[in-house]
């Protein structure tokens, strides 16, 4: 117990002589999904989605050394994920070959938490950005978007135009559909640079652990590209 004490004391005076600061980001996305199908019994084909980011980061100094400094960084973001998917299959409806193609677009918004650890090194004018940490991601719901065309020997005709509402429970809404797993957990990496102590850039990438449908894999993956504005609170 003494130990602990003494850990805390040292590392909360580490704390109250640096800034701690608040960082206001903003940013886009892009993801897709983890997985090989999608819709079944399908050629899947997976590509990115935009969207964007938009937050607060909590910089807290924990060990500074002269040029360098490592620091926890807690963040609240209002995250934009999501996939498409182009699918391809030949089936038999009333004995005559078909050949279906389908194109969907899926966004999902989410409440993501990550808690990141931070190393910086260089000068106030120019700084490089190192981090990793756990994030969990609460989904709000979303939109989806579907197209799917028939091809036979008479032709091409579209079949199926339609979008609607993404769900997280069952809804009574039929044009709606349901994703299992409202709760990702995963674990992100990233790069900046800190220009004057004024602006920074980062680029990050996260990879989730948790699959949005039980009966198969589903994983997001993600990129941003983020603006912040570094708040320093205190001295």
């Amino acid at each position: 117990m003494r130990t602990r004490i003494s850990i805390a004391i040292i590392i909360l005076i580490s704390i109250s002589g640096h800034a701690q600061t608040l960082i206001p980001k903003i940013g886009i996305s892009l993801s897709t999904l983890g997985a090989s199908e999608h819709v079944p019994m399908m050629i899947n084909s997976f590509s990115s989605q935009s969207g964007y980011t938009i937050g607060v980061g909590y910089s807290i100094p924990v060990k500074p050394n002269g040029i360098s400094l490592f620091s926890i960084q807690p963040e609240i973001l209002f995250v934009q994920k999501g996939f498409k998917v182009d699918a391809q299959g030949e089936f038999i409806f009333v004995e005559q070959l078909s050949l279906i193609n389908t194109h969907q677009e899926y966004t999902v918004n989410y409440l993501e938490f990550p808690v990141l650890a931070k190393y910086e090194l260089g000068s106030d004018n120019f700084r490089f950005s190192f981090y990793a940490g756990p994030s969990i991601a609460f989904g709000l719901g979303g939109k989806y978007k579907a197209v799917a065309t028939r091809t036979t020997e008479g032709g091409t005709e579209q079949f199926i135009n339609t979008e609607g509402s993404i769900k997280f429970y069952k809804s009574k809404n039929t044009s709606d559909i349901n994703f299992d797993h409202n709760v990702d957990v995963g674990l992100q990496v990233g790069v900046g640079i800190t220009l004057f102590n004024k602006v920074m850039v980062e680029a990050r990438y996260g990879n989730s652990f948790t699959d949005l449908n039980e009966e198969r894999e589903s994983k997001n993956r993600l990129i941003q590209l983020i603006l912040e504005v570094p708040i320093a609170l205190k001295r």
